[in-house]
């Protein structure tokens, strides 16, 4: 009689404990696939990215004013028209006896620097003239390694620069003018040109190349320049 009773306990304990883990089961089943749903319905989003001038994208003007001068004179910007295409206006760079007349170097002063990075597009070619000249004499052609134009920012910070590399004597391409998207970064008050040399070619023999930079509006009062030694950026503090 005890040992009926004993094993009918033991086999209600049994049947308890199946109900209670299968409906702890149930449970744990049901609060995943409703953590799951909640989930799926949560947005992710971010924080919100703060833009400042430095880090703006940069924007391309249709005008930008300013004066060009060789750092002791003004240049006057010229009617410029060759390779068969519509007439620019530019100036010329160029290594000559005569540096007045056609300075190596120039600059370009901002009249307000700017505010936030600025796209300036540089358009520049060889005069056609000094390639069919140089094509024409083999002692000169084999002294004519190509023209290249280094072009550099001025600005408190970090600065931007370029090289503008030019062989029409040998690169058919060449013989037309060429176009450089150059980034001006925020704050940036003067575009440095000059003519430099690569290794292992030195030689900066018939080395002209003229410069037009389409959204420059000369300012009415840039007459002159502010008079001083020329210094590439290199050579400046």
């Amino acid at each position: 009689m005890l040992q009926s009773i004993g094993l009918h306990l033991v086999r209600s304990i049994i049947v308890s404990s199946l109900i209670i883990l299968t409906a702890g089961a149930g449970v744990i089943l049901l609060l995943g696939k409703g953590g799951k749903a909640g989930a799926s319905r949560v947005r992710q989003v971010s924080g919100p990215v703060k833009t400042t001038a430095a880090t703006a994208p940069p924007i391309r003007p249709q005008t930008i004013q300013g004066r060009i001068d060789d750092f002791n004179q003004a240049i006057a910007l010229r009617p410029i028209r060759m390779w068969g295409q519509a007439t620019k206006y530019g100036f010329m760079l160029a290594v000559s006896g005569n540096p007045k007349l056609n300075p190596p170097h120039a600059r370009v002063t901002l009249t307000h620097p700017t505010a936030a990075p600025v796209v300036l597009e540089i358009q520049y070619t060889v005069p056609q003239n000094i390639v069919e000249m140089i094509r024409d004499h083999t002692e000169a052609a084999s002294k004519f390694h190509g023209v290249t134009v280094q072009v550099a920012t001025q600005r408190s910070g970090s600065n931007s620069c370029a090289l503008l590399k030019l062989d029409p004597l040998r690169n058919t391409d060449h013989r037309r003018w060429l176009s450089y998207l150059l980034t001006l970064p925020t704050e940036t008050s003067e575009i440095l040109f000059w003519i430099t040399s690569l290794p292992p070619y030195y030689d900066v023999s018939w080395a002209n190349c003229y410069i037009s930079l389409p959204q420059l509006r000369v300012a009415p009062n840039a007459t002159s320049a502010t008079p001083g030694p020329y210094q590439s950026p290199s050579q400046q503090p």
